[in-house]
């Protein structure tokens, strides 16, 4: 199965089920952001919050901002995405903690050790309330 996971509007929103109880999105939320832009990684953490069932978890590990710039590069699109990204990823805790989402809390496991620097992240664990 393919399949852009980013859905082409927010009125697709509507048709999103609660179904897991865990979302892993490790590694992943740069290149959403460099693929769909600002709205579309929103867009997507709002899908992720309505997939969860009541008292789901997200596992997040996003990648920071420097390494949005090793990768700028990649297509003419990328490119045209990074250079109009407002939302960073310093923001993300903030945004995905606010009414527009909804998880109740955030934990932040401290960085491992790791030989590669760029796998030096904190996971982040987002929780949508038991109601």
């Amino acid at each position: 199965m393919h399949g852009n996971y980013c859905l082409e509007s927010d009125a697709m929103l509507d048709m999103v089920k609660a179904e897991f109880d865990v979302i892993l999105a490790l590694s992943v939320s740069k290149w959403i952001h460099l693929n769909n832009g600002d709205e579309g990684l929103k867009r997507c953490f709002r899908r992720m919050y309505l997939q969860l069932r009541p008292g789901g978890v997200l596992l997040l590990e996003p990648q920071m901002w420097p390494s949005y710039k090793k990768r700028k590069n990649l297509t003419p699109q990328i490119k045209k995405n990074f250079d109009q990204i407002e939302f960073r990823p310093d923001q993300f805790n903030e945004y995905l903690l606010s009414s527009e989402v909804g998880f109740t809390t955030c934990e932040r496991l401290n960085v491992q050790e790791h030989q590669s620097r760029g796998f030096r992240r904190p996971l982040l664990i987002f929780r949508k309330s038991d109601r």
